[in-house]
């Protein structure tokens, strides 16, 4: 097959919405003013967009009540619609502060590296690092991130999925479970999860890290959702799997109990 390589010319498109952009600059800036409310001019000189276009955003933004309007002053603030936003998204970073306690006991006892990770948007955010041996310690960088299919803690999450979130995944041809996309076993995986349904974690046995294997086990919130993961590496033998699954799924009990899970 012949091929060939053509230089792509530079393209004027930007992956982005300006209109969008602009807007969430408008919430930082309400966000940020520590007097009163501010006036459309004000805000607009802060952001640096025309008047016109300042006004048309916050109307929108008002529509959905994210700002509200004192009509009297005619200044601006953030609306109550973005209450509820926050606390979602302070429920999903409250899990790193009630998991740090039990994760740390946990590398502790299986003198292992132990990872908190938050599920958003098809990724697990490692919000957590916990080091239980002073000599071996496995390097990860928090806030890195790995696709949610990505060897133990994909099997661990997969199966608490919706359906549809399943099938979805599946269909992208993009799963890591076991390590390439081309090396996925769909029979494999169905072992996996009625493992990890049964036993309440999954195992990684060095296919994603030569020499070094991996078990997880999922956190769920207060809605029964799978929210997060608890992940456990180091060079432990596979004779060690079943004692050290037993305690790290136990710990993600513990965890989602206390994040109002009813298991």
């Amino acid at each position: 097959m012949n091929t060939f390589v053509m230089e792509k010319e530079k393209s004027a498109y930007s992956p982005t919405a300006p209109a969008v952009e602009q807007a969430a600059q408008l919430l930082f800036c309400l966000q940020k003013n520590k007097g009163n409310d501010m006036g459309l001019t004000a805000i607009c000189k802060e952001i640096g967009i025309h008047k016109s276009k300042g006004y048309s955003i916050l109307n929108a933004l008002a529509k959905y009540d994210l700002i509200t309007k004192d009509t009297a002053s005619k200044t601006y603030s953030l609306g109550p619609a973005l209450m509820p936003l926050a606390q979602k998204a302070k429920q999903k970073f409250d899990i790193t502060a009630i998991a740090r306690d039990h994760l740390q006991q946990l590398a502790e006892a299986t003198r292992t590296s132990v990872l908190l990770g938050i599920i958003c948007n098809d990724q697990v955010f490692i919000t957590g690092k916990y080091d239980g041996n002073d000599k071996v310690s496995v390097t990860v960088n928090l806030y890195q991130s790995l696709h949610i299919t990505h060897g133990s803690h994909g099997k661990a999450v997969f199966g608490y999925l919706t359906q549809e979130e399943q099938e979805r995944l599946l269909c992208s041809g993009q799963v890591f479970f076991h390590g390439d996309p081309e090396d996925f076993d769909p029979e494999r995986l169905k072992r996996e999860l009625n493992f990890c349904r049964d036993k309440g974690y999954a195992v990684d046995q060095g296919k994603m890290s030569p020499g070094i294997n991996a078990i997880s086990t999922p956190i769920f919130d207060h809605n029964n959702e799978v929210a997060a993961c608890v992940i456990i590496l180091g060079t432990f033998q596979e004779d060690q799997f079943e004692g050290l699954g037993k305690m790290i799924a136990e710990t993600g009990r513990v965890i989602s109990r206390q994040l109002g899970a009813r298991i």
